[in-house]
């Protein structure tokens, strides 16, 4: 009966140790998506409240979904997360993205590759609306109108016309159609 004991002791020692990071998470979400990589990434935005991660690898940004449990973060590099670059020969690359995720809605999100700090992004959707968005690190995230929520999987051309990136001084820097 001892025996029995401490082999199922051991046998739960041994999972804990495997499993301990899916188990307690991280205490950041900067930790949490960097355990997912053997390079070094850093977090560029993040939407607490519909748990979307942006994040960049070299020259790669990726966007994805985190969970938050008791205040402990949890970050895994599945079909939930997607990476992309723009290239531009015509000044700063631009990347936008307009992508399903589950259980979460439809999004768009971008990042202006310039050195130039970007103040807030403006996006005219194809429904005539439109909406500004404050860039983080020259980034943005934002859930898109109710009306293009019913498609599950969105695409470029038929949600929106353009983005705009500005500075400060309200100079357009960039429009994605450019």
């Amino acid at each position: 009966m001892k025996k029995v004991l401490v082999v199922c002791a051991a046998i739960l020692v041994i999972w804990l140790i495997i499993n301990w990071k899916d188990i307690w998470g991280y205490s950041t979400l900067d930790k949490a998506v960097q355990s997912q990589w053997k390079s070094q990434v850093g977090t560029v935005n993040k939407d607490e409240i519909n748990r979307l991660v942006l994040y960049k690898d070299q020259d790669q940004y990726v966007f994805g979904v985190f969970h938050k449990k008791y205040g402990r973060y949890y970050y895994k590099n599945d079909s939930q997360s997607s990476g992309w670059t723009s290239q531009s020969n015509n000044g700063p690359a631009f990347l936008v993205r307009v992508e399903h995720k589950q259980n979460k809605g439809n999004y768009i999100w971008g990042a202006l590759y310039s050195e130039i700090p970007i103040e807030k992004f403006q996006i005219e959707f194809k429904n005539g609306e439109t909406r500004e968005v404050t860039a983080v690190n020259n980034t943005f995230i934002y859930r898109i109108p109710d009306v293009y929520q019913e498609v599950q999987e969105p695409n470029l051309m038929t949600t929106f016309i353009d983005v705009k990136a500005y500075d400060k001084g309200n100079k357009q820097i960039k429009a994605w159609r450019d």
